[in-house]
């Protein structure tokens, strides 16, 4: 048989599964093509039938199944998300639990899978929370694991509230010490709409079929927002106005690129910018600034804008509009550096009659 080819066309199936001649293969790197099934006895053979072999031939370091589920769970999902690399949240997974079978993952074992390896790293412990969550329920979905999800019922504490505002001076070295014109655009376009960099870094140029993404409506002067955090809950959305400022901007992000895309903040190759690659662009400009101490997020410039909003005068329902929050209580935690109000009452130390 022809040795195997990178396939050019997404076709659904997992990595280095071929459907050839009413058959399913899987073709191991340095081993042939290795027959799982007929295309006819259905996908959740031909899975089962990958995962035994993954287990018979990949993984000499383990006895459980788990790592082979993880990684039919990667491949079957990582297209789906757009941070660079998420199929890595994996592999601790499966060095962990590389003796288990998924039947056997209790509540306990996650609790102490999470505590030995990020002990005192919340917002890493609550991504791989996270991962895991989304791996059991797909492992109850395809029929993999009868029991209940073991991640059900495991409280994460809430991060404190983040009371950070960057300075206006602070925020003017930082622009001025950004060396990439496309992250500069998102900054001024994060600050200028009130939207969080995901939103920015998925806008489009115009209408696409994804009726979710962010586009420049050119007709109606409007961007139209979609948050991603609205999507699977009450999928508020907002539409900005094109300022003058947000014009200028657009201009300088559709000339600073010799690549054409559908993106408004691209990529040097015209793909869409990944939040690690952003931030650490972001990064870079804050330590050549010599504010790298203060520990500045790209997150921190929605916050700067809705607290500046709020102290240019704009009232509670004009900011929740903006921020698309559908309770005002969501709005107020982005106000940071508040000041404590001065009370007007003046007492005396009384005296006897």
């Amino acid at each position: 048989m022809n040795a195997a080819r990178r396939r050019t066309v997404p076709d659904g199936l997992p990595n280095r599964v071929y459907a050839k001649s009413g058959s399913y293969y899987w073709v191991p790197k340095g081993a042939g093509w290795i027959k799982l099934c007929r295309v006819d006895d259905g996908e959740r053979k031909m899975l089962e039938r990958l995962a035994a072999e993954m287990r018979k031939r990949e993984r000499p370091e383990g006895l459980g199944n788990i790592p082979a589920l993880v990684d039919l769970y990667t491949d079957a999902h990582k297209a789906a998300h757009r941070e660079k690399r998420w199929e890595d949240y994996g592999k601790p997974v499966k060095k962990d639990f590389a003796d288990i079978n998924i039947d056997q993952v209790d509540p306990a074992c996650v609790k102490e899978f999470l505590r030995n390896n990020w002990h005192d790293k919340l917002p890493m412990k609550r991504m791989m929370r996270s991962f895991l969550n989304g791996f059991f329920q797909w492992c109850r979905e395809e029929g993999y694991m009868t029991a209940e999800n073991p991640c059900n019922g495991i409280k994460m504490p809430k991060p404190d509230p983040r009371d950070v505002y960057i300075p206006n001076d602070h925020f003017d070295l930082i622009r001025s010490n950004i060396d990439d014109p496309m992250i500069l655009c998102m900054v001024d376009l994060c600050y200028l709409t009130v939207q969080r960099s995901t939103e920015i870094r998925n806008l489009r140029w115009r209408k696409t079929d994804d009726k979710t993404a962010n586009w420049v409506d050119r007709e109606k002067g409007v961007i139209h927002f979609m948050p991603s955090k609205t999507l699977k809950s009450s999928r508020v959305a907002v539409d900005w106005p094109i300022s003058a400022e947000i014009e200028t901007v657009l201009e300088r992000a559709r000339t600073a690129g010799s690549v054409k895309s559908q993106y408004v903040v691209h990529n040097q190759e015209g793909g869409f910018w990944s939040d690690t690659s952003a931030l650490r662009v972001w990064r870079r400009a804050c330590n050549a600034a010599k504010l790298g101490k203060h520990g500045y997020t790209i997150k921190d410039i929605r916050a700067k804008a809705l607290t500046d909003a709020q102290r240019a005068g704009y009232d509670m329902k004009a900011l929740r509009i903006a921020a698309a929050h559908t309770d005002a209580k969501t709005t107020e935690i982005y106000f940071k550096g508040r000041e404590a109000p001065v009370s007007t009452i003046h007492l005396t130390i009384p005296k006897s009659a």
